[in-house]
């Protein structure tokens, strides 16, 4: 049992708090050690008179096999794998009750997963006699039965022991023990299920689990948003999950980022639930999104979560509605059922549509179906593949051992194209590259298990590359291969159908449509049909940046099952633009949207259909009220008695002082081609110096010349004059600022500075820059310049620039809470003014009130969390109410990490509200986004 440290114990305490109450606690760091996520085995028991049945779950010390359930649906159950590199890993034991003495005929389910090279090889013990026959040999790639051998045992205790032979991924899902030495166990998958039944005990009849509001299936960042944003709705919903964690791709078990529009816009990350969690991730030090989705979903009395549990079918009610879904255990094998009003499919692949009959599509559309330009000329089933991960390693994880170590890849390994053929540029070699993929044809979906393995081999081929022909192969002399993981972080499969396929032209046009619900930003990025197979044509099949674009409501819903949702990568989109929406960050927003619609059609009792066209402004309304970012709609809550108050404040900022900048030391861009930086002149009249950060990876030093040209509007690159040049040098061999000299007047009102190609240096890049500003970069035979919002090249001005910005008080009711383009939706207090600073609202007659939401400024501009105490955001503040007589402070609030807040109380007479911000976390200016009031 593991031991019941400090960082346990307050790690319990929080998961049964309030999210809106996390933030007087001391941040938990937390170092999570690698597990083998599992529940205690069932007893092993004979249940037929003269036979064992032993499932690779059972095992009560997997030594270093890993117990393998993604493919559960697919083959029945769970099974052992041994992944040690190689290396033969330590042996699984469990142990079983002999009955009665005699000669027991032992059956063994495995596998040999590549038929000309059996690299998976292993043996089995049972008591003290080891097998002759070695399985993982077999010649089929099929899961088949194959016999051990007979073995004489005694009655009573005996211990069953996996021997790895080669620690190449051996494979062993069940062992059956007989003494009747004519049986042989059935093949099929269902037959194998109810054999496992009749031997086990395990049921085949599901175990009601009771009936629901809403169920969600899936708990990726899609599901866990929806299933949180149903309950807080009122919603009575449960959240199944096939995995033992929340997150999905985005948790410990696979860990990806949750990028989103954030990445190539400026203050555009998603807000809503996954903010919160995000902001719940940085504070208290969790490396993935599984700690917080769990704490928030903990925090629910509507919301009950079921992990480990996959669904594999559903009850009809006639042809077009779900009644239920029935789940697997993938650790014990037995069945429940589950009953709800509404669903919502978060699976990925599209499961519980499937299921149920929900129309479907699985592939690439043609390019005459939705006139989409960049689709392929015919239709055909290729997918995106996905990336082996696991445990915070994509691909793998090399060990530097300290002295030179040879390597050669097996037989079976993956043959890559060698050399400059590759067309690949390694960021590195500690672990992988997102681009180590299968070819578009493996099927994820029904041979999920080999689109697996097929990643296995390609890792192992990329390693023989990194080791023996990559050019800078020298750096991975000392380095071996330490971890391989073994999950299959999926990108494509099927996708349902809904009443509107959110197609390429609507994302690259920004199609505003009347039923948005949320939106995204991150570029098309459709990957390679080839996969690493593609060679010099590169990884991407295509990847345009698109503007900022919106996501209608009728891509969330199933055009032919009535009380059927989803979200996620199997949500109503084309091919083409899932390339975009499949990012954790916008399919976050997209869950919190799935769920808040299907807990106002419980309210309502109406269908998804009916809710998009009878009750939109009302949905759009309240997602706003939740702190979902739908672009082009403002708040019009008619309940939000903060709008027709007078909003005044203790001081005002009357300009954005930029004199401190935070360089990304994860991220800067080789001076490969010309590259660029914009901002807005504002209050400067002369540049004395600009400063420049650059990293350089040449012997010597070089000399760099930074062009200062001027334009009349945000995003013109085209002036082709510069106003002034000056000279720098760069060291060898660093990173280092680098000032240049001007002293020069400029007038126009933006200005831009560009560097030409240089090789062998680097600039970086900065996490913020005033609001007018983007970075570009020159390619093509036309010599134009590309634009790239939300990201900005460091740089520093002398003197620093002060920048005229709107923060007036009025700003917190202007029905938009985050910068818009120069606009800044933010009442800022003057930093020229100490703290306390108060924002005050005052109704015309006395008003009933019981609720305040607040929201702060949390930096909406940087992709992922990255600050535990953002200094923008306020830390400390005092909310208060006046009744006309007095004031009554109603809470008080210290060490604030969250965007938004949320405050009730028992109704009040108020004349005023009164917000006053005691401290920030560093910035000089109190910012607030919105106030909104209410009588709930």
């Amino acid at each position: 049992m593991n031991k019941l440290t400090l960082s346990n114990i307050l790690t319990i305490v929080i998961s049964f708090i309030s999210c809106n109450q996390l933030l007087s606690a001391v941040p938990v760091p937390v170092d999570q050690p690698e597990m083998e996520f599992r529940k205690p085995t069932r007893e092993i028991k004979t249940i037929v008179p003269g036979y064992i049945w032993i499932d690779a779950e059972d095992f009560k010390d997997y030594g270093g096999w890993r117990l393998d359930t993604q493919f559960t649906h697919l083959m029945g159950s769970g099974y052992l794998i041994a992944s040690g590199i190689g290396i033969p890993v330590k042996d699984a034991m469990t142990e079983i009750q002999v009955p009665a003495s005699g000669s027991y005929r032992v059956w063994v389910r495995a596998k040999n997963w590549i038929k000309d090279h059996a690299p998976g090889q292993f043996t089995i013990a049972v008591g003290n006699a080891t097998s002759q026959k070695v399985f993982g040999k077999a010649n089929t790639e099929e899961w088949i039965w194959e016999q051990a051998g007979d073995f004489d045992l005694k009655e009573g205790r005996a211990t069953v022991t996996i021997k790895d032979l080669t620690g190449y991924y051996g494979r062993c899902d069940a062992i059956i023990l007989a003494t009747n030495h004519d049986y042989t166990p059935p093949s099929a998958m269902p037959d194998i299920q109810k054999e496992r039944s009749r031997l086990t005990g395990i049921s085949l009849e599901p175990k009601d689990c009771g009936e629901f509001d809403v169920i969600v299936a899936g708990a990726g960042t899609a599901g866990s948003c929806a299933a949180i944003a149903a309950a807080r709705r009122g919603a009575k919903t449960a959240l199944i999950q096939n995995r033992p964690v929340l997150g999905g791709n985005s948790s410990i078990e696979l860990g990806v980022p949750v990028n989103g529009a954030a990445s190539t816009h400026p203050d555009s990350r998603e807000s809503g639930i996954i903010e919160e969690a995000g902001r719940i991730r940085v504070y208290y030090k969790y490396p993935k999104m599984d700690s917080p989705f769990r704490i928030m979903a903990d925090a629910e009395k509507n919301l009950t979560v079921f992990t480990n549990r996959h669904v594999f079918a559903a009850d009809m009610n006639g042809n077009d509605k779900i009644a239920a879904v029935k789940a697997m255990d993938t650790l014990s094998n037995e069945i429940y059922s589950y009953r709800a009003k509404y669903f919502i499919d978060c699976t990925g692949d599209g499961w519980v549509g499937f299921f149920a009959g929900a129309k479907y599509r699985l592939g690439r559309e043609a390019r005459s179906e939705f006139d989409e330009k960049l689709a392929p000329e015919q239709e055909d089933k290729i997918t995106m593949s996905g990336c082996i991960m696991g445990r915070r390693a994509l691909s793998y994880r090399a060990e530097n051992t300290g002295k030179p170590a040879s390597y050669t890849p097996p037989p079976w390994a993956a043959k890559l194209p060698s050399g400059d053929d590759l067309g690949r540029n390694p960021k590195g070699f500690i672990g992988g590259q997102w681009w180590l993929e299968h070819e578009g044809t493996i099927d994820d979906l029904y041979d999920a298990e080999k689109a697996r393995d097929e990643l296995i081999r390609i890792t192992y081929g990329y390693w023989n590359f990194i080791k023996n022909e990559w050019p800078e192969r020298d750096k991975a002399a000392n380095y071996i291969l330490g971890y391989i993981p073994i999950m299959d972080a999926k990108r494509e499969t099927r996708r349902l159908v809904g009443d509107y396929i959110l197609n390429e032209n609507d994302v690259e046009t920004a199609k505003q449509f009347d039923d948005a619900v949320s939106y995204g930003g991150w570029p098309l990025d459709v990957h390679h049909p080839k996969g690493i197979y593609s060679g010099k044509e590169g990884p991407y099949h295509c990847t345009p940046h698109v503007p900022i674009y919106t996501i209608p409501f009728r891509s969330l819903y199933s055009t032919n099952i009535v009380n059927l949702l989803f979200a996620g990568r199997n949500m109503s989109v084309t091919h083409m633009a899932l390339g975009t929406v499949r990012v954790e960050g916008t399919l976050a927003a997209v869950g919190q949207a799935a769920g808040t619609a299907a807990a106002l059609c419980v309210q309502k009792g109406i269908t998804p259909r009916d809710l998009y066209s009878k009750h939109m402004k009302e949905f759009q309304q309240t997602l706003l009220k939740d702190d979902q970012y739908i672009p082009g709609l403002i708040n019009e809550d008619p309940a939000d008695l903060a709008r027709t108050a007078k909003i005044t404040a203790s001081s005002t900022a009357r300009y954005e002082l930029f004199d401190q900048q935070r360089v990304n030391q994860k991220e800067s861009h080789p001076l490969n081609m010309p590259r660029a930086v914009m901002f807005p002149r504002g209050m400067l009249e002369k540049i004395e110096t600009i400063s420049l950060f650059v990293g350089s990876e040449r012997k010597d030093a070089v000399e760099l010349e930074l062009h200062l040209r001027g334009s009349e509007k945000f995003e013109d690159f085209s002036s082709a004059t510069d106003i002034t040049t000056a000279k720098a040098s760069v060291p060898a061999e660093k990173k280092s600022r680098i000032t240049f000299l001007f002293n020069k007047e400029v007038k126009t009102p933006y200005i831009w500075l560009w560097l030409p190609k240089t090789e062998g240096i680097e600039w970086h890049l900065m996490d913020r820059a005033p609001l007018g500003s983007c970075r570009a970069y020159l390619t093509g035979k036309d010599k134009r310049w590309n634009v790239v919002k939300g990201q900005y090249y460091y740089f520093r001005t002398k003197p620093a620039m002060m920048i005229p910005l709107n923060y007036v008080p009025e700003n917190v009711t202007s029905g938009t809470s985050r910068p818009i383009g120069e606009v800044t939706h933010q009442w800022a207090s003057s930093p020229e003014k100490d703290m306390p600073q108060w924002i005050e609202l005052a109704f015309d007659t006395p008003t009933q009130i019981n609720t305040v939401y607040l929201t702060f400024d949390t930096d909406m501009n940087t992709a992922v969390h990255d600050e535990a105490m953002v200094p923008r955001c306020v830390r400390d503040y005092e909310l208060s109410i006046n009744d006309g007589n007095k004031w009554q402070t109603v809470t008080t609030i210290n060490d604030n990490f969250q965007r938004r807040r949320i405050h009730r109380f028992s109704t009040m007479t108020a004349q005023k509200i009164k917000l006053t911000t005691l401290a920030t976390n560093g910035d000089k200016s109190a910012r607030v986004f919105e106030i909104r009031a209410y009588k709930e």
